[in-house]
Formats: structure tokens, C-alpha cells, sequence
């Protein structure tokens, strides 16, 4: 990978996690970076985690950008997104929010906030 800033973006097939690549292309054609992607399936999932890795990375390698991808069979993207962003050094997390309300966000917890409770790089949420 290349020595720009390294962004690690959480990817569910959702438009929000969309944007969110979205927005993680456009950072490392800026700053000469490299993505690496991570979807985090159920088990009976695997195959459409294995589809919309399969897309990221046509887009991602269509803009001549540094990528990896990693799909962890589990149930804990924003730990995950954390342990992973850790251990690899990554310099940023970039994560789509969710359209949850206030109410449900509260009880259960989104995936993007526990990134940025946790994370202990910089987080961006992307909202669209």
C-alpha cells in the first residue's frame, strides 16, 4: 500500500456505508492514500458480503486506488472496525450513519457510534 493515509471503511451494502466509500475514495485520491474495506456478514450472508466486495473493489480499483478487503463472519462491525483499525495502524475510520431514531439509537447502539467511542484514530461519519 502506499504511504498516504491509510482509511479503513465498514461496508454493509447499505447507501449509508455507500456514501461512506464513497467519501473514503475521494480522501485517498486527496491525500495519495489506500483503502482497505470490511464487511462484517451472518452466517447465510456470505454471499452478498462476497457481492458487494466484489463492487467496492471494481470502483475502488477503477479510480487506481491502493485496496484490500477483509469479510469476518460475526456480529460486531464497530468491533471489528476498531480491533482491525488498531492493529493495522490505520490513520482514519470512515463509517456511514444510520438512520435509526433517537429512541433506538439509544437502546441499541449504532454501529458508528460505538466506532467513535472506541476508535482510537480519527472517525468520520458520513451522513450523505
Amino acid at each position: 500500500m502506499k504511504d498516504g493515509i491509510k482509511i479503513l471503511v465498514g461496508l454493509d451494502g447499505s447507501n449509508y456505508s455507500n456514501w461512506a466509500l464513497f467519501e473514503a475514495i475521494s480522501l485517498a485520491k486527496k491525500f495519495n492514500g489506500s483503502i482497505k474495506v470490511i464487511s462484517v456478514y451472518k452466517q447465510d450472508d456470505e454471499r452478498e458480503a462476497s457481492k458487494i466486495q466484489h463492487k467496492a473493489k471494481n470502483l475502488i480499483e477503477s479510480e487506481k486506488i491502493d485496496c484490500s478487503f477483509l469479510a469476518i463472519l460475526g456480529s460486531n462491525p464497530s468491533l471489528a472496525l476498531v480491533e482491525t483499525a488498531r492493529n493495522e495502524n490505520f490513520d482514519l475510520i470512515v463509517v456511514g450513519s444510520r438512520g435509526l431514531s433517537d429512541a433506538a439509537s439509544f437502546l441499541m447502539g449504532s454501529v458508528s457510534r460505538k466506532v467513535v467511542s472506541k476508535a482510537d484514530c480519527n472517525v468520520l461519519v458520513v451522513k450523505k
